[in-house]
């Protein structure tokens, strides 16, 4: 079964499988990005039926990830189960702090914990990488204080190894652009809603039919704020600027801005003194 990581090349995987088969079982977070995908990839290979592989549902994630995340588990047989989780019951998320990170992944990981200990896994892993390190992440607090581990940490992978790695393996979605969940497009203090965040799912889902990857749209209660990658920023102003103000005015935005930054990862992070 191992033989399908031959294809690897990277001089760091062999720790990292070394890592992997010394913890002996494992539950895998699994949202369908490339991070998590590539270690249930390999979880699986190792580990073979000593491993589960959980993608947990909730508000935060869209119908079309979800639905992405279950046919390539499927694809690649894994041991795969979904959990339907109700984050915004929380009212700690739902008031959307600078903290609200880890309240939601104490919620998420703490069900995975129960969930391996009544199936019997000894271990959860996450997809944290070295590069995640020095953003801020209050989700780490939840994931230190809960005890999960970070393989790809440990062997000191990065997102570019990672992304190298998959690419290895063959792995459809190698190059796909880093996932976030829809909570991150809303700016802290500003209230989490069912509303909000259908507005935000939306807009994004209609520029994403139009052929744009690596993309956000913020939610400035009626603003948006688009950010695109910077080789997109003519086209969207040629091209689709009026389609794309008219179709964001009738979901419930009154302005809708690009951003000329650009699109960059945790943006909404950038106001926070750290």
């Amino acid at each position: 079964m191992l033989n399908k990581l031959d294809k690897i090349k990277s001089e760091k995987y062999p720790k990292l499988a070394n890592i992997i088969q010394n913890y002996g079982s494992a539950v895998v977070a699994y949202s369908g990005g490339i991070d998590s995908t590539l270690l249930a990839y390999i979880t699986h290979h190792i580990l073979a039926q000593k491993s589960l592989i959980i993608t947990a549902k909730s508000e935060f994630i869209t119908d079309n990830e979800l639905k992405e995340a279950q046919e390539l588990a499927k694809h690649f047989a894994f041991n795969h189960t979904v959990i339907d989780l109700k984050v915004l019951d929380n009212s700690d998320i739902r008031k959307n702090n600078s903290q609200r990170c880890r309240y939601c992944k104490e919620l998420i990981f703490s069900e995975l914990v129960k969930l391996a200990k009544t199936k019997g896994y000894q271990y959860i892993f996450d997809g944290s990488n070295i590069d995640d390190i020095n953003d801020y992440r209050p989700g780490f607090e939840a994931i230190k204080k809960l005890e999960i581990k970070s393989p790809f940490i440990e062997a000191g992978f990065s997102k570019a190894d990672i992304r190298e790695t998959a690419k290895d393996l063959g792995l459809s979605n190698w190059n796909k652009p880093a996932l976030a969940c829809l909570a991150s497009r809303i700016p802290y203090e500003t209230a989490i809603t069912k509303e909000n965040l259908y507005m935000i799912e939306q807009a994004e889902s209609y520029l994403k039919d139009l052929g744009y990857s690596g993309f956000r749209v913020r939610h400035h209660d009626k603003i948006a704020r688009i950010e695109l990658n910077q080789d997109d920023i003519e086209q969207f102003i040629s091209k689709h600027r009026k389609e794309i103000n008219l179709k964001l005015q009738k979901l419930g935005y009154n302005y809708v801005c690009l951003d000329l930054k650009g699109y960059r990862t945790g943006s909404l992070n950038e106001s926070i003194e750290q």
